[in-house]
């Protein structure tokens, strides 16, 4: 609200949206709170009287710093309520960036332990948008490649920093995961949306702490999709040596421990699996997902 006092104390005209997701889709709201009244809140797609979207927009630039959530290229923006920090998203094609840049170079200077977690974050998105059960094989194709350009990448990323080819790579790999997603993610988002709001950890880690537990979890559901996941990565063992994979990747780039050492203790479980069965991500995971089953997952990776 403060952006959207500054931008009209200026009579501006155009948003920049600098920085990672999180700055990316407070920029799409600046400029819908701006030229729009009510609150932000009541633009959310599932709210029981949303507003409309029937003005016209700023000029809306995206400047990626991250490489992670793709917001650049997405149709929405996820803002959370100051009470629960429950995740909620104003979802319209209307809010798309009219010019992205997609640069490199505003990634050199990413600390190792962040350029981990948000490349952890698009690998996510590519993995589970093509292991999403919904038909749509152009993301299926995009989401693939994705996968193979993040999986290959990554490494690289975190331990050269410099190294603009794998920056470059992992940008790629972030705008191809939010464009796949449009077809749906799973219940490692659940999970990790959860434990944003619940115990206040960064989007890309939770996804990395979650995710092996989860996949190891799934892979009865779509063994000949993680057949073709571990071919495009490059995975010894195949579908079956997909989870194993993860977590060596995991440890490479440095992300080690339990949601336990992160700082997840067992009271937070029950209000875990609340927020996580109640987030939709996970209608289109492989495999449903019960609360029981998301109690067994959170305990798995504690």
């Amino acid at each position: 609200m403060d952006g959207v006092a500054a931008y009209q104390a200026h009579n501006a005209d155009c948003v920049i949206g600098f920085g990672g997701g999180a700055a990316l889709d407070v920029a799409k709201v600046v400029g819908l709170a701006a030229t729009h009244p009510g609150d932000i809140l009541e633009y959310v797609w599932d709210h029981p009287q949303v507003r409309p979207i029937v003005n016209a927009l700023p000029h809306f630039v995206a400047m990626p710093t991250t490489s992670g959530t793709g917001s650049e290229v997405g149709r929405s923006s996820v803002v959370s309520e100051n009470d629960t920090h429950l995740k909620r998203v104003v979802f319209s094609p209307k809010i798309l960036a009219r010019i992205v840049f997609a640069d490199p170079e505003l990634t050199v200077g990413l600390p190792p332990a962040i350029t981990a977690a948000t490349g952890i974050d698009a690998l996510t998105h590519n993995i589970e948008s093509y292991l999403s059960p919904a038909w749509h094989p152009l993301c299926d194709g995009i989401a693939l490649e994705g996968a193979r350009i993040a999986a290959a990448a990554l490494v690289t990323a975190v331990k050269e920093p410099g190294n603009l080819q794998a920056r470059s790579d992992m940008m790629m790999a972030s705008m191809m995961g939010a464009i796949a997603f449009q077809k749906d993610l799973g219940a490692v988002h659940s999970c990790a949306h959860a434990l944003g709001a619940v115990c206040d950890l960064h989007h890309g880690l939770a996804n990395a702490l979650m995710i092996d537990t989860v996949m190891a979890w799934n892979l009865s559901s779509a063994p000949a999709k993680f057949e073709e996941l571990a071919h495009v990565c490059a995975v010894a063992g195949g579908g079956q040596g997909f989870a194993a994979w993860l977590r060596a990747l995991k440890r490479s780039v440095g992300i080690t421990g339990t949601l336990s050492s992160h700082g997840v203790k067992p009271e937070h479980l029950a209000r875990l699996v609340e927020v996580a069965t109640a987030d939709i991500c996970h209608q289109t995971n492989p495999r449903p997902c019960t609360a029981a089953d998301f109690e067994a997952l959170f305990k798995a990776a504690m």
